[in-house]
């Protein structure tokens, strides 16, 4: 059978929070059980965008894996597993020119060879840093790193 997509109605998802509508369009922590955390961050993981040559060629390890069918499913190895543990699904949207330029310590790890580039940099350290990786995605980024340092509450 296909998989189809499905998300909880929005009801159920708060009851299994413990909290209201209202709660949460405050600014009240709420806490969460690990196993509806980990549901929710592979449903995000599975509405990511996806590119299964590029996530081969970067991983070996899962395109042996793939390739012996130990992993059935590159994709679904990336919702399940990959995000979790860090894995980029598509290549990351570095622009190299922005990138090194807004951020000299990288375009002297290029400098030094400690790095091949700046999308090098970003999916070893400075996605997980919050830093930009183009100027296009400047006001996305920083809306999440916002929120992520709960400096601002969505409306």
């Amino acid at each position: 059978m296909e998989d189809v997509a499905y998300v909880p109605h929005i009801d159920l998802l708060l009851q299994a929070l413990r909290i209201n509508r209202d709660r949460l369009n405050s600014k009240s922590k709420v806490a969460i059980d690990a196993r509806l955390l980990r549901a929710l961050i592979q449903g995000v993981a599975a509405a990511a965008p996806f590119s299964e040559q590029f996530y081969l060629a970067t991983y070996p390890d899962v395109a042996a894996a793939v390739a012996t069918g130990d992993i059935a499913d590159a994709r679904r190895h990336f919702t399940d597993v990959g995000f979790l543990e860090g894995r980029f699904g598509p290549p990351p949207p570095v622009d190299e020119a922005f990138y090194t330029a807004k951020y000299e310590d990288v375009a002297q790890a290029i400098a030094q060879a400690d790095v091949t580039s700046g999308a090098d940099h970003y999916m070893r350290a400075g996605a997980a840093e919050g830093r930009l990786p183009s100027m296009a995605l400047a006001s996305v980024v920083e809306g999440w790193m916002a929120v992520l340092r709960d400096e601002a509450r969505a409306p």
